[in-house]
């Protein structure tokens, strides 16, 4: 009765608890070293060189984690007729059969929302006198091409979202939406934090900056989390990722002073209303999800 039940096991998908455990050790330990040589008093500027590369260690991980879990598999004959294995490619999302109109709508959705989330608390900070609005020259250009940039930047991103919202979100779908987005939006936060303390550590960033951005990842992690589970793929969060990394910057650095010259007042003015306008969006898409699919995910 034991072999059979773990044969079952072994057969469909890994157990939750140790792969997660197992990964999370292997993408904290590639980070750690990745920003290690800042510490020596290495130049930072070689993290932005790594960082594309860098972006592929998480699906990586997967691949090695699930090959180990493969080879552990043991399938009675009788088993294997029954249980279907757990594959690669399907758990991670990527599937684009009978998925192509889910895949543009709800891109499109990421679209909308997150030109929401970076353009109100621009003007609505302005206007309340938290920041100051500019005109950088070549802001129209950056703004032009800051959709076809996301679409290029896709593939580095990529290497991230096939695991965060791919296979580990397919891995923890059995815990329902809310539980599995909070851990996996915890963890991608936690595994950003290693690079945010170096660029700290020499000056790229100040301290306030660090608990910002990891805030603003809590906050994304809702969203491209959404995505996955009312697209059943992982390509509009991959999308949504890529854009996020690049319409904020092109924002904050074409049209408004630069926050590392805000006062503490309007620095902190202008996060509390970008977090609000966050939790709107979110809340909206937590909305969506339950009613659409009840939080569970149809990968």
């Amino acid at each position: 009765m034991e072999s059979v039940q773990r044969t079952k096991l072994s057969a469909g998908r890994p157990s939750a608890t140790p792969f997660v455990l197992a990964f999370a050790v292997i993408v904290m330990a590639a980070v750690a070293l990745a920003t290690m040589p800042v510490y020596a008093g290495a130049d930072p500027a070689y993290l932005t060189v790594l960082t594309p590369v860098f972006q592929w260690v998480p699906f990586l991980a997967i691949v090695v984690l699930h090959a180990v879990h493969r080879s552990r598999v043991t399938q009675a004959p009788g088993d294997a007729a029954r249980e279907a294995p757990w594959r690669l490619w399907v758990a991670s999302g990527v599937t684009l059969r009978g998925r192509s109109s889910s895949i543009i709508v709800m891109s499109l959705v990421a679209l909308i929302a997150l030109v929401i989330t970076a353009v109100v608390p621009l003007v609505a900070s302005g206007a309340a006198g938290m920041i100051d609005l500019r005109w950088a020259e070549g802001a129209a250009m950056a703004a032009f091409l800051t959709l076809p940039v996301a679409v290029v930047f896709m593939v580095p991103v990529a290497g991230e979202e096939l695991a965060w919202r791919g296979y580990l979100t397919s891995l923890l779908s059995r815990h329902g939406f809310a539980a599995t987005t909070a851990l996996i939006g915890g963890l991608w936060a936690l595994w950003h934090l290693p690079l945010l303390a170096a660029l700290a550590h020499v000056g790229e960033l100040d301290g306030r900056d660090v608990v910002s951005k990891t805030i603003d990842l809590l906050l994304a992690a809702v969203l491209v989390s959404a995505l996955r589970y009312l697209s059943g793929s992982v390509w509009p969060a991959v999308f949504a990722h890529a854009l996020f990394n690049n319409l904020f910057q092109m924002v904050q650095y074409n049209f408004m002073e630069p926050l590392s010259a805000a006062t503490t007042s309007g620095y902190w003015g202008y996060m509390a209303v970008s977090w609000v306008t966050w939790l709107i969006v979110d809340a909206v898409l937590v909305v969506w999800v339950y009613r659409a699919t009840g939080g569970r995910l149809d990968r």
